[in-house]
């Protein structure tokens, strides 16, 4: 193989401009309710956080008493009991993963 190497000067045109974009200015309502939004996120999400220890058990015996009802209503029809627990269990997924691995911007 070789290489090819352009050199300078050699024709084309230049390429062209990109058209200016305007920046939006900064501050203002959009950015106020942002801040608003984020300190309300991570206030919740501190409060969540200490609690959880107590209410993982008790979304725990909950999730468990969800499987517990399946097993039970399993050839049951119109109970739902099997997307109820996939539901629940869902959300307790959701909720162990918000603890365990997101951590709010500044902080």
């Amino acid at each position: 193989m070789s290489n090819i190497v352009k050199f300078p000067g050699d024709g084309g045109p230049a390429p062209a401009l990109p058209a200016p974009v305007q920046a939006k200015p900064k501050g203002g309502l959009n950015a106020r309710g942002k801040v608003i939004l984020a300190t309300v996120w991570r206030a919740v999400w501190i409060v969540f956080v200490l609690v959880w220890p107590v209410l993982k058990w008790v979304i725990s015996i909950e999730v468990f008493f969800q499987l517990i009802r399946m097993v039970y209503h399993w050839n049951t029809p119109g109970v739902h009991a099997g997307w109820t627990f996939l539901l629940h269990f869902g959300v307790l997924t959701a909720l162990t993963y918000l603890v365990a691995f997101y951590k709010p911007k500044g902080l």
